[in-house]
């Protein structure tokens, strides 16, 4: 049981950090309005990932979150 609780963690801190980095990329790489707002909003969606994974509409929201 520890053992798989470690991969679980391992697999939500390398979302953390590839979500996050995705939001940097796209705060310092694309031309949106209000970019500190998105970027604040995207870091949000990466620590909450696993979450949203569990419905439908969760799902979405992350898409929308991380589109340009």
């Amino acid at each position: 049981m520890p053992a798989l609780l470690r991969i679980i963690g391992f697999v939500w801190v390398f979302g953390i950090v590839v979500l996050a980095l995705t939001a940097t990329s796209q705060l310092l790489f694309a031309h949106a309005a209000d970019p500190l707002t998105r970027w604040a909003n995207q870091l949000v969606a990466a620590v909450l990932w696993p979450v949203a994974m569990f419905s439908k509409a969760g799902r979405n929201s992350l898409r929308a979150r991380f589109r340009i």
